[in-house]
């Protein structure tokens, strides 16, 4: 059970996401934020849940007891994690704005203001199945929670307590609007401006850290 332990930094990785972070501020300063930022939230809940509880039941040891092949997929999975988030931090540095350049703003934020709870949804459920960080954490997270003794509702439990967890970053932005404070929406629009700005430099250093954490990983599980 102590490698459950691991769920709390995937989950972290999860949270600290700047383009659903910089999306879910954009809908919650639109003239429909509250309705739309719920809808687009539920909908990224909803898809990160359905990606852990695939993975914690594609592993052998969901609900039948660790065993060595439920280990060697674990490590395989930490293996490709690391290997890929080193990609990703090299990718997104040599990506980021040069000589003092402004960061591009996405084009689907031009959109914001006219969606729909629907279609807030909608954008929500296409940005959490594209996310190229989180969907990897997602995996790793299952097949951690899959790979124990654990009945089928204790992984159904455990993969909808992650989800929500590694969701933070953008449901506490939205409970926070709900106070309708002036001084919660500016901070708010300041935060949009960083997180587009800074993009390529946070998920340099973001992508760089996860590999460092899945390489130690992956070190203890080979001489353990």
């Amino acid at each position: 059970m102590g490698d459950l332990g691991q769920l709390l930094p995937l989950g972290l990785g999860s949270i600290i996401s700047p383009l659903p972070i910089v999306a879910i501020v954009a809908i919650l300063l639109s003239p429909r934020g509250g309705r739309n930022g719920l809808a687009y939230v539920a909908a990224v809940i909803l898809v990160g849940f359905a990606f852990t509880l695939v993975a914690a039941l594609s592993t052998a040891g969901a609900g039948a007891g660790g065993s060595d092949k439920d280990d060697t997929v674990v490590l395989v999975i930490t293996a490709a994690l690391a290997l890929g988030f080193t990609v990703l931090a090299v990718v997104s540095w040599l990506g980021r704005p040069r000589g003092g350049a402004a960061a591009s703003m996405p084009s689907w934020l031009a959109a914001v203001d006219s969606l729909t709870p629907l279609k807030a949804a909608g954008l929500g459920a296409l940005m959490a199945v594209t996310n190229s960080k989180n969907i990897p954490l997602e995996l790793k997270a299952g097949s951690l929670i899959g790979a124990h003794d654990l009945g089928v509702l204790m992984v159904i439990a455990l993969s909808a307590m992650f989800a929500i967890y590694a969701s933070l970053g953008i449901l506490l932005p939205t409970l926070l609007a709900a106070s309708g404070s002036q001084r919660v929406i500016a901070v708010l629009a300041r935060l949009k401006t960083e997180m587009v700005q800074h993009n390529a430099a946070i998920m340099t250093v973001l992508f760089a850290v996860l590999a460092a954490v899945e390489a130690s990983h992956l070190i203890h599980q080979l001489v353990r």
